[in-house]
């Protein structure tokens, strides 16, 4: 029979840790949602510039386009439990300040930009870690489940927090709006100080932020399974993301309503998200991923191009609701692609490959979309953002996503450690590593298919250089010769094997002649 618990949208809550996280996620998430709406509604009485209203969401997101790299490599080489406690004690911080302002009358259109800034940097340097938890937590098969759990958690907040925004902006004042954000992020401080993750598996060598960037790049641009979801999400978002630049303009402009009639707006659109986030661990088990997400990008345009014929504020919510549904459908599934396509050696980096490209696209498109607004009307931005989304749909063709549940990227157990006996500085370099093989010609073919696979993984793993040669006196003999930078290089990819690695060399080594395994040397680069 099979095991409902690995499929069960509820099997992550019942672990303690995942628990008490998501928990405070969810009380910060609000905070958030609060302060989001408090922003972009106090922004439109600070100023009547179309293009500042829109480069709030650029403050609040452009941070992780600038420091999505570090704060991945970070995630990766670094304690994730300090790194968490210390981003979120910033962002306390810079929400104090922000309230402290408001209150005392001093925002500016400036100040607030720049403090909205200031908080969404703090987020870009925890969002990789907050992702790579997930797998930290949870068991590999349970991670779409968490994943659909940390959606729900953002959108119970962004179907409440707006509407707590709208009614407190328009009660007590955006100060107040501003200071239960700064509250929030008290419960996160609570639950990270209370988590005692796993200690981290020994490392033979450890990286520096600028070689862990170097490998995480290295990494993506030989692997086809990671790069496939980023640039599918890049695509859509390009289009979709432009409500949250023009949702406030068009609540303001073309339903005329205010804070609170915003609030429930967006209201409308966590719902949708939340009924989304509910039935996509269903979806996923029924249906292919490209299907979900074309149907996804096709429901997204038309009620973008619903929004573009309407004034009236309950059509508006009922075509908002839709979108959400959509909008959460998609990127649920973005997300679990990513996070199953990579080990736990590269996660965070590959994870802040994937946020730099959704919030870096959020952040163009507040500038984008808000400059637009004000050249050629709020409703025809929706119905540009629409026939963009089905534009986008090409991406399905170029860029397939596929399930990657039956590769094991974990960590072999008791992997031992290769070349102790080699007492060369880690420094030193270049490294060549030749590996000899003898091959029948029967199975020529077969070797050569399988050691292009291979030439991948060493290219994502730390090689600079890939050549096989074929002896041309022996035909039974082939040479693998790849190149790197250094022996601590070498060092690391040997200790970047997974078992899906392994398996590739198994079956490679299975076509070897002789009696002993490939003989494998190593050379070290003299100077000229």
């Amino acid at each position: 029979m099979k095991d409902k618990s690995k499929t069960s949208l509820l099997a992550p809550l019942g672990i303690p840790a995942f628990r008490a996280i998501w928990s405070a996620n969810l009380v910060s998430n609000l905070g958030t949602l609060v302060q989001s709406v408090a922003a972009a509604w106090l922004m439109t009485g600070l100023t009547t510039s179309t293009t500042l209203v829109g480069l709030v969401q650029t403050a609040a997101t452009l941070p992780v386009f600038l420091v999505g790299l570090p704060a991945g490599a970070l995630a990766d080489i670094v304690d994730r439990k300090h790194l968490l406690f210390w981003s979120q004690t910033w962002m306390l911080a810079m929400a104090a300040l922000l309230s402290g302002l408001a209150f005392l009358g001093h925002i500016t259109p400036h100040s607030l930009l720049a403090l909205t800034f200031a908080i969404g940097l703090g987020a870009a340097i925890s969002l990789p870690a907050w992702q790579a938890t997930v797998q930290d937590l949870v068991p590999k098969p349970w991670v779409p489940a968490a994943v659909s759990l940390n959606a729900i958690s953002f959108n119970v907040a962004r179907a409440f927090g707006p509407a707590l925004g709208g009614l407190l902006v328009a009660t007590a004042g955006a100060a107040f709006a501003f200071l239960a954000n700064a509250a929030s992020f008290v419960a996160v401080l609570l639950a990270v100080s209370l988590w005692k993750p796993e200690p981290a598996p020994p490392r033979k060598h450890t990286e520096d932020i600028a070689s862990a960037i170097r490998a995480g790049l290295r990494y993506l641009l030989h692997a086809p399974r990671l790069q496939a979801p980023i640039a599918r999400a890049a695509i859509y978002n390009l289009c979709a993301g432009s409500v949250w630049a023009l949702l406030p303009l068009f609540a303001r402009d073309v339903v005329r309503t205010n804070a609170t009639g915003y609030g429930l707006l967006l209201g409308a659109f966590g719902l949708g998200s939340i009924l989304s986030a509910l039935t996509a661990p269903h979806l996923r088990s029924r249906f292919q991923l490209d299907r979900i997400l074309l149907s996804g990008g096709l429901l997204c345009a038309t009620a973008y191009a619903g929004l573009a014929f309407t004034k009236d504020i309950r059509l508006a919510a009922l075509l908002l609701f839709l979108a959400g549904g959509a909008w959460v459908g998609v990127f649920i599934n973005f997300n679990v692609a990513v996070q199953t396509a990579v080990p736990a050696w590269v996660r965070g980096r590959a994870l802040s490959f994937y946020l730099l490209t959704f919030q870096g696209t959020l952040a163009l498109d507040g500038a984008l979309w808000g400059w637009l607004a004000g050249r050629v009307g709020t409703a025809e931005c929706f119905a540009l953002a629409a026939g963009g989304l089905v534009l986008g749909l090409l991406g399905i063709r170029f860029f397939p996503l596929t399930s990657h549940d039956a590769v094991d990227l974990n960590r072999p157990v008791d992997w031992p450690y290769a070349h102790d006996h080699v007492t060369s500085d880690p420094d030193d370099g270049p490294v060549l590593v030749t590996v000899e093989f003898f091959i029948a010609p029967e199975n020529a073919g077969t070797f050569r298919t399988l050691m292009r696979q291979l030439r991948e993984q060493r290219l994502r793993d730390g090689a600079r250089r890939w050549r096989l040669y074929h002896d041309m006196e022996n035909p039974d003999r082939f040479v693998e010769l790849f190149r790197l930078d250094s022996w601590a290089d070498h060092l690391l990819q040997v200790d970047r094997f997974t078992m899906d690695d392994l398996q590739l060399r198994a079956t490679i080594f299975a076509l070897h002649q002789g009696p002993e395994k490939p003989k494998a040397r190593h050379y070290l680069g003299l100077e000229d």
